[in-house]
């Protein structure tokens, strides 16, 4: 593989070595966020509970209010997330894609670099079959 090859190979796992990593981290931000909406619910659940046994304390409806608006921000927050790691995911794809290119490059280039050298290498022999002929049968000759 030529030295520009090479280094873009290089560069190229670098770049999906640096997705992969914010891909983990984004994976971990949906996966907080995602307990943080199965919090929330648990402990409305509870105060629902508390209220509908002491229901003459304090406004529900307020806290309820309050919940979905937390809610819905969290469920937001967890789409916009879940966005972002599809994109991670389409450009992770992209860029194997482009390292299977250069792969495949490397494989062909190696291919005719081969065979260039067994051309090569069967010319040279040939030559040496064909002098050896001729001196084997100049000697017979005479």
């Amino acid at each position: 593989m030529p030295k520009s090859l090479k280094t873009l190979s290089r560069i190229q796992k670098f770049k999906i070595d640096e997705q992969r990593k914010l891909l983990v981290e984004k994976q971990a931000e949906e996966e907080r966020i995602i307990n943080n909406l199965k919090q929330l619910e648990q402990r409305y659940n509870e105060e629902k509970l508390f209220v509908q046994e002491n229901p003459n304390i304090g406004d529900f409806g307020l806290y309820t209010k309050r919940y979905l608006e937390i809610k819905q921000e969290q469920e937001e927050c967890l789409s916009l997330v879940r966005e972002q790691i599809e994109a991670i995911r389409d450009k992770i794809s992209e860029m194997f894609k482009e390292q299977k290119t250069f792969d495949i490059v490397d494989r062909e280039r190696e291919k005719a670099n081969r065979k260039e050298l067994e051309q090569k290498e069967q010319k040279l022999l040939d030559e040496v079959g064909t002098n050896a002929y001729i001196k084997h049968h100049d000697e017979n000759n005479t």
